[in-house]
């Protein structure tokens, strides 16, 4: 199940205290940045959950 990311809580590149450390640390590049946006793509989502241990907002989650 590719991971949610609760947009609200995300509050962009910009408010984000790692940078967009989910887009850097992911290694299926799922995650890229569009507009200043965090957007997933789910078909290279490979469930490693890195992302989820690594946001610093707690922005992406496997529920909604």
């Amino acid at each position: 199940m590719p991971v949610i990311i609760d947009t609200e809580k995300c509050g962009k590149i910009q408010n984000c205290p790692g940078e967009g450390l989910c887009i850097k640390i992911c290694e299926q590049n799922a995650i890229e940045e569009r507009e200043g946006d965090v957007f997933l793509i789910p078909e290279k989502c490979d469930d490693c959950d890195l992302c989820i241990q690594s946001c610093p907002n707690k922005a992406i989650s496997k529920d909604g």
